[in-house]
């Protein structure tokens, strides 16, 4: 299948088991994949690095200790073709735990009152045109918590949002998480989401 979409993994301190259960469950999705050591402190350059990989598209970043659908991929790229006016998709996501047993599942239709007021709230496995998130790279790589979410919502203004009703990522809750560790940007510290 040729690849639609590059893909970026930042690997850190995660366990390796973990890492190549994510990998495993990306086969036969249509993506070239990057994989980058990740910075810590720096998860915003480490993620202006990845979305400076490859020249397709459309592109998206997976974590090390999630896993994947790697059927929801395609479904991405194709409601992206499909609708010209959207510059990002996302799918639902499933909670799971260290041992990757499901213990729910989130469904994450789109409301751009709950993506500015909450960073998981656009958080399955997301798409984006390169386009778009190229613009404001710039604004994310000073960052380090909430680097995703501000990423997700200056995207978010620049078209419309695609929301697919399917699990397209596992997410595993786990003490170490990044969100539960970086504290160093506070919610009422982000940027400015005026695009310059």
């Amino acid at each position: 299948m040729e690849p639609r979409i590059d893909v970026h993994l930042l690997t850190l301190d995660e366990p390796g088991h973990w890492r190549e259960e994510c990998l495993a469950s990306l086969a036969g999705a249509p993506i070239r994949l990057h994989l980058l050591p990740g910075i810590p402190g720096r998860v915003g350059q480490a993620r202006a690095a990845g979305f400076a990989r490859g020249a397709l598209p459309l592109v998206s970043f997976v974590d090390p200790d999630d896993r994947y659908e790697a059927a929801a991929f395609a479904a991405l790229a194709d409601a992206l073709d499909a609708c010209p006016s959207a510059v990002l998709a996302y799918t639902d996501e499933a909670l799971i735990d260290e041992h990757g047993r499901v213990i729910g599942v989130r469904r994450l239709a789109y409301s751009a009152f709950q993506h500015a007021h909450s960073a998981s709230h656009v958080h399955g496995l997301i798409v984006m045109r390169r386009s778009a998130v190229e613009l404001v790279l710039p604004r994310i790589a000073d960052l380090d918590a909430g680097t995703d979410w501000l990423l997700t919502r200056l995207v978010a203004r620049q078209g419309s949002v695609l929301h697919l009703p399917l699990v397209g990522r596992h997410w595993r809750q786990h003490p170490n998480q990044h969100h539960r560790r970086a504290r160093s940007t506070a919610l009422g510290s982000l940027p400015s989401l005026a695009i310059p």
